[in-house]
C-alpha cells in the first residue's frame, strides 16, 4: 500500500512528522530518503515531538555520529524512545552492525533511518518507506510505502488523520 502527502511549509512538515511519531507503534521502523535539504531531519524533529521524547531541541542529523537517541519522557504515558540513524556517510551495511542496528529494532522504540536506500538489506520487511522530493521552494511531496501489516496500519492512520486535519483547517 502506498500514498502521497504534500506539505507546503516547514511547519506542515513538522506537524506531519508529529502525527507519525504519535501514531507509530513501539518497534516501528521508518526508512527515509530524499535529496539533501528536502526536510528529512525536520520530519524526524516532528516525529520526536509526537513520540514525546524528553528534549526535542536535541534533534539533529546524525550524519557524522550515525546514531542519535532521543529518550522517551518517562513522565508521559505512551512516550516512545526514538532512535535516529543516518546512512549518508556509511560505506556499507557492516558499519550499521557496529552501532547495533538490529538490536535497536528490538528495543520497542521508533527507529528512523535517513538515507535508508544506502543500506536496503538491513531494513526489516515490515517498515514504512518515506521518500521526499522538492516540489517548490516550500512544498514537499512525501511518498509513503508500507512494507507489512504494522506499517500499513500506520500509513492508513497517518493518511486519514492528515486528511482530517487539513479538512478541519488545523494546518495552513
Amino acid at each position: 500500500m502506498s500514498t502521497t502527502i504534500i506539505t507546503t511549509s516547514a511547519e506542515q512538515t513538522l506537524a506531519w512528522g508529529q502525527l507519525i511519531g504519535q501514531l507509530a507503534q513501539p518497534g516501528q521502523c521508518i526508512a527515509l530518503d530524499g535529496i539533501l535539504g528536502v526536510g528529512k531531519t525536520q520530519l524526524v524533529r516532528g516525529m520526536a515531538v509526537g513520540a514525546q521524547v524528553e528534549d526535542c531541541s536535541l534533534v539533529c542529523s546524525p550524519t557524522y555520529c550515525l546514531l542519535n537517541i532521543y529518550r522517551a519522557d518517562a513522565s508521559r504515558p505512551g512516550a516512545k524512545t526514538l532512535y535516529h540513524l543516518d546512512a549518508y556517510r556509511v560505506r556499507d551495511a557492516d558499519q550499521f552492525a557496529a552501532v547495533g542496528f538490529e538490536e535497536l529494532l528490538e528495543q520497542q522504540g521508533v527507529v528512523v533511518l535517513e538515507w535508508a536506500s544506502r543500506v536496503p538489506d538491513l531494513l526489516p520487511s515490515d517498515h514504512l518507506a518515506i521518500i521526499g522530493t522538492v516540489e517548490a521552494e516550500c512544498s514537499r511531496r512525501w511518498c509513503m510505502n508500507a512494507g507489512g501489516p504494522v506499517s500499513r496500519r500506520l500509513l492508513e492512520s497517518v493518511a486519514a488523520n492528515w486528511s482530517r486535519m487539513l479538512a478541519d483547517h488545523q494546518l495552513r
